[in-house]
C-alpha cells in the first residue's frame, strides 16, 4: 500500500482533507464545485494519511451536504457517493500503476450512466446538472487523476527517501 507519513502527523492530516471535504460539501457552490472537492480532498487524504482517510473523506463527507438543505444536492448524492466508492476501491486494488487509468473511469462511471439512461424512454430523468454532464465527466477525470498521479509521486517520494536514509545508516564496508 502507500507509503504514508508517522502516526500523530497522518492522523492530524487525515482530519483536515476530511474537514476540508466537508466545508466543500456544505458550501453554497455550484454542485460541480462541492463534488470536486470532495474528489480532491479524498484524493489528497490518500496520498497522505492512507486508504482510511481516503474512505473516511469520499464517503462521509458527501452526507454532511445535506445540511445546507439543497434539493439538488440530494438528487445527485448517489451519483456522487457511488462514484466517489467505486473510485476508491479501484485505488486500492489497482494501486500503483494500475490505479492511475482505472480510478479515475471508475469515479466517472455512474456518471457516466446517469449521463446516457435518461436518453432511453424507460429512464428519463431530470438531473439538475442543466446539460453540464460532459463538463461533469471531464472535470471529474481530471481531478481524479491529478489526485492518483500525485498519491503515486509522493508515494515514490517517501520510498526514495527512505531508501536514502537506509543507505546512509549502513557503514562503509572496508
Amino acid at each position: 500500500m502507500i507509503r504514508t507519513v508517522a502516526m500523530p502527523q497522518r492522523l492530524f492530516i487525515g482530519i483536515f482533507f476530511f474537514l476540508a471535504a466537508v466545508v466543500c460539501a456544505v458550501a453554497p457552490m455550484p454542485l460541480l464545485y462541492r463534488s470536486l472537492g470532495v474528489v480532491l480532498s479524498a484524493y489528497l487524504g490518500f496520498a497522505a494519511a492512507g486508504m482510511p482517510a481516503a474512505y473516511l473523506t469520499a464517503l462521509l463527507a458527501p452526507p454532511v451536504g445535506l445540511v445546507g438543505g439543497d434539493p439538488d444536492w440530494l438528487v445527485m448524492l448517489p451519483i456522487v457517493l457511488s462514484g466517489n466508492l467505486l473510485a476508491m476501491i479501484g485505488l486500492e486494488y489497482g494501486w500503483r500503476l494500475l490505479a492511475v487509468p482505472l480510478s479515475p473511469l471508475l469515479l466517472v462511471l455512474p456518471a457516466l450512466v446517469a449521463w446516457q439512461l435518461p436518453k432511453q424512454p424507460l429512464f428519463e430523468v431530470a438531473l439538475p446538472w442543466d446539460g453540464q454532464q460532459g463538463t461533469w465527466v471531464a472535470l471529474h477525470l481530471l481531478v481524479a487523476l491529478a489526485g492518483v498521479l500525485v498519491a503515486v509521486y509522493l508515494d515514490r517520494r517517501r520510498a526514495r527517501v527512505g531508501t536514502e536514509r537506509a543507505e546512509g545508516a549502513r557503514p562503509e564496508p572496508a
